[in-house]
């Protein structure tokens, strides 16, 4: 399971569970429209890295 981690515009903190990486992805997207700060996720291995890390971990193709 991925877990997605930001602070929302009132301060709290917050995580978000998602079943793969593209949700994990799609949640940081979510986050950031939203408001949020220091988004960051982590993976099933529980290694930690921000939303803009992982975006490129993902090496998506963009065309």
């Amino acid at each position: 399971m991925y877990k997605v981690m930001g602070t929302d515009p009132g301060g709290r903190a917050m995580t978000f569970a998602c079943g793969t990486d593209e949700q994990a992805l799609e949640k940081t997207w979510e986050l950031a429209r939203r408001g949020f700060r220091d988004i960051a996720v982590a993976d099933p291995s529980g290694r930690q890295l921000s939303a803009s890390a992982f975006e490129r971990s993902l090496d998506l193709d963009y065309e």
